[in-house]
Formats: C-alpha cells, structure tokens, sequence
C-alpha cells in the first residue's frame, strides 16, 4: 500500500533528488562564444534557446567565503551543468533513465538560459532562480529547463548553485575570527556572488544588469527573504518573487548567531569534533561523507537546523524586521503559497517512512512542533473534520509554515513601502481524483513554470496548458515591468493595508478573492493570536 502512494511523489522527487539523465536529443552547439570575466564560454542550442551551463561564478575552500573565479584559455565548453553541492539525497525515489548525478565541493557554477538569437546590444530583463531544498537540499540540474519561459517572455533566466547544510551555513565563534565575522551565512554570500557575477557579465549574453529580477520557492524563496535584508545585496536586483517561501514566522527564518553557534557545535560535536582550539580544522579534515552523516542534513522533519543565521555582517537582521523598516520600500514584490502545501510532507514524513497517518500521530507531531500552542491548534482542527488524519496533518503544515508567514510577509512589506502582490496557488497538477493524491502541494506551481524539471519534459495541454502560459506571462511580465498585470491576463490587482485581495490561480479560472486569512485560519497562526 505504501509503495503504490509513492508513486505520485514522481513529480515532487525531481525537485529534490539529484539525478543526471540523457540531454535532450536537439541540442547543438552555440553559434557564438561569449566574453565573460574569467574567458570564453560557448554553450548549446535547444528547445530554440541559448543554454550556457555550468559556467563558474566563484570558487571557495571549505568553511570558507566565495572568491572570484579563476581565468581559463580558449574557449570553455558550457554545455553541462557543474557538479551539486555537497548533499545528502533523499530517497530513493528513482527516475527514469537516471544515473546518480555527480557531486563536489567545486561547485559555485551557474546556468543560463538565453532567447535564441540574442546579442549584447538586446539588454533584456534578468530573472535570476534560487532553488529549494530545506537549505539541505537541491542544484542547478533539477530546474534543468525554462525553455518556454525564456522564449514567450524574452527574459534571461540564470539559475546558480549554492552551498547547503553544514557545507554553506555551519557557524562556530572560530570561523566568525577567520572570515570576518562572516559565519553561518556562506549559502548566503554564495548567492550574493552569484548576484554580482550576473551584474558584472549578463550584459555580453544580451541581459540588463540594471533589470534584475530574483525570484525563488522554498528555502529558495526565504533565501529571496534574506538577500531583500542583506546590506550586501544592495543594487543587485530591483524586483523580487517569493513563491512558498516566507519572509516571517517560518522555521527557515535565520535564528540568532548564539542559536547558530549552539546548533553547529552540537554538529561538530556529534562527529568527534569537539575541542574548541581543533573542532574547525577536525571538520575541514573529515571526508565530505562523515560530514554528511549527521541526521541534521536529511530532510525528514519540518524541524530545521541549517540555514542562514544572523552574524551581524551577511544577515544583520530577520526579514520581516528588515521589510517592516523599508528594505524593499518602493519595490515591487510578489508573494505567495499554494493551497495544500502539506500534502508533499505528509508523504515524506510519513508515507515514505512506512507510515500510514494516525489520529495519535496526527496530535502527536502538533504537540512536537508546537508545544505552547498545541491545544488551540488541535481545537482548530478537529480531525474528525478531514476525510482522514493526513490531511488534517497537511492542513496544519500548509497553514503554519506557508499560507499564513505568507501573509504576514505581505503585510510586513506593504508597512515597510513596498508594492505587493499576493497569490493562492490553487491548481492541481495530478488532478483531484482521490485523498491520497496530492493536490496543489508545494512546488506544484513549478511543473508550470518551467519546461523540464530534472531532465523530465512538462507536456501539458488543455487548461493546464493555458494556465501555464499565463503563469509564464505573469512572471516574465513582472520581470519587465514590475507588474505582473497586463491585457490579457486575469485582473491582479496590488494586496493593500485593510484591504487583503489576492489572485487564486487556478487551471479552472484566476480570480481576485479576499477570503485568504478565513481559508487558512490565520488569526490562531499570528504572533500574538489575534
């Protein structure tokens, strides 16, 4: 029984497992080399795009901060995708075709999709995508494909790796005295390299620098949080899309540096690695496998312990803070969740460990993850209301971690003076026909952003099709303009104070509703209960 409910995790497992399959069988080598600061890079033609894969942005030793690249003779092949960063995988949820995909610790690389016939001269907008993954997980290869986005929006997608778990967000007291007070944050400063790469070479592959917009889902979309915060991210982007990934109230929102110290030394601790004059070097000695098998760097509890932690020099504050002050004053935002995020955690913290959802389990993992509040939470969602106990446990993940931080980030960046945009993404990409499948689970809103996921194509028709294209249109038009609204389009108008409009999009028809808080009982998720 619980091998057949895996099967519909196919979907999901590509946004999280790290595989290599065969390129798609029409590319052809790029008929231009481009200039960038380290050399030439040549890259390949397919699906009637310019991809420019695996070209590196930065180099870095371990523990250490991102440094400019190295220059290279001749003309580099980019025709790949560099290696993921070190990682644990999930699993095994096997793809087709799939061989393991190779990993290193080399690997600040990043991927380019560019209109095909494109030149310097073009200056068009720059969307640039940052992965999920709980901040344990995730590469440049498993969004392998926006073809169509680039294409139909004549926007330059660019999609970098960055370090995750120990690797990118481990913080010690000594490596804050040999970085500069930078500890806890190298993910972080990863994807800021990958930012100035972009500004200081996206005009010679045809891009505007001065029209960038950074987008991300998940930890992805918090990382997205973060760098709206980070005085380093200052002027390197000047649009921002949070898909599912809140500013606020969210476990990935970065703890206090004395949190970060404590959780890293436990780390170190729990590898042998505990004398406080040695426990860095002992870490750097260790083989990247040792360091990955701690159960911190799986991702099988909402519960985290990696991510980026305040260190007063890359992050000096939370988001929301930062947006309530006006870090993104004037700037155009999109933020958003999708409608039953929780199914796809049901399923992985509970199917694919062999377990079928119970009453007791349901109470049990409340009063883990919300001891203070547990009994308020279990009388706001009576099991007995739910066709079963799972999906009373993905109504609490969906409302707790996503729908509500959403939008307390609207509300957060709209005090601080920014132009918001909120969405519910509400279609179901394999359909509704039965309980146990999942329905607009996180990263649903992906299958239709892009065009092949993990080296999978999307070959949708019909609605799905339609509304794939209008999400495709939406974001490449925010990109553009800083608005996602345009003829055509369903009517989205900007979320206001007092006023919380959002848009459902849906494969059965987008529409402005209001009704968000009542849907996801955001009053029992706010800090303090209203």
């Amino acid at each position: 029984m619980v091998r057949r409910r895996l099967s519909w995790l196919l979907v999901c497992a590509i946004s999280l497992v790290g595989v290599s399959v065969v390129p798609p069988q029409n590319a052809a080598a790029s008929p231009r080399a481009v200039q960038t600061g380290s050399g030439l890079v040549r890259g390949v033609s397919v699906d009637h795009i310019e991809q420019f894969l695996g070209v590196p942005f930065a180099e870095a030793d371990r523990f250490a901060p991102p440094r400019s690249p190295g220059r290279w003779g001749g003309v580099r092949t980019a025709d790949r995708h560099g290696p993921q960063c070190p990682q644990k995988t999930p699993g095994p949820v096997p793809l087709p075709n799939s061989i393991p995909f190779p990993s290193s610790e080399d690997c600040l690389s990043i991927d380019l999709y560019v209109p095909a016939g494109t030149t310097s001269q073009d200056k068009l907008p720059v969307m640039v995508y940052l992965f999920g993954g709980a901040y344990v997980l995730g590469s440049t290869f498993q969004y392998d494909s926006p073809a169509d986005l680039v294409r139909r929006g004549r926007v330059i997608v660019a999609i970098p790796n960055y370090r995750v778990g120990p690797f990118g967000f481990l913080s010690l007291p000594e490596l804050a005295r040999q970085n500069g007070g930078v500890s806890g944050t190298l993910g972080t400063a990863d994807q800021q390299a990958a930012l100035r790469w972009v500004r200081d070479n996206i005009g010679e592959f045809g891009g505007n620098s001065g029209n960038v917009t950074l987008f991300g889902e998940s930890a992805g979309g918090m990382s997205v949080c973060t760098q709206i915060a980070s005085p380093g991210s200052r002027g390197l982007f000047r649009r921002a899309i949070i898909q599912s990934g809140a500013c606020a109230r969210s476990p990935l929102v970065p703890p206090t540096r004395e949190s970060g110290y404590e959780r890293s030394i436990a780390y170190a601790s729990s590898l042998g690695c505990r004398t406080p004059s040695t426990r860095l070097s002992c870490l750097r000695k260790l083989p990247v496998d040792r360091l990955l098998e701690s159960p911190t760097t799986g991702f099988d509890s909402a519960k985290t312990t990696w991510g980026p932690f305040i260190d007063g020099v890359i992050v000096t504050k939370t988001p929301e803070e930062a947006l309530r002050e006006g870090a993104a004053r004037s700037m155009p935002l999109i933020i958003g969740s999708n409608a039953e995020e929780g199914d796809i955690f049901v399923a992985l913290f509970e199917y694919m460990k062999g377990r079928n959802p119970t009453e007791d389990g349901f109470r049990s993992m409340v009063r883990d993850l919300y001891p203070d509040k547990a009994d308020a939470v279990l009388a706001a969602y009576p099991v007995e209301r739910y066709p079963s106990p799972a999906l009373a446990m993905s109504a609490v993940y969906t409302d707790s971690l996503f729908a509500c931080p959403a939008q307390t980030t609207s509300e957060a960046a709209i005090e601080g003076g920014a132009r918001v945009w909120q969405y519910r993404f509400a279609a179901a990409p394999l359909g509704r026909p039965h309980p146990l499948v999942p329905r607009s689970f996180h990263g649903a809103e992906l299958t239709y952003l892009f065009s092949r996921l993990g080296g999978v194509p999307i070959p949708w028709a019909g609605p799905s099709r339609e509304l794939a294209l209008q999400l495709r249109d939406q974001w490449a038009g925010f990109a553009r303009n800083g608005s996602p609204e345009a003829a055509g389009l369903p009517d989205w108008t900007p979320t206001q104070v007092g006023s919380p409009h959002y848009l459902s999009i849906s494969d059965s028809g987008s529409a402005m509703r209001s009704d968000f808080g009542r849907l996801h009982q955001c009053d029992l998720w706010a800090d303090p209960p209203r």
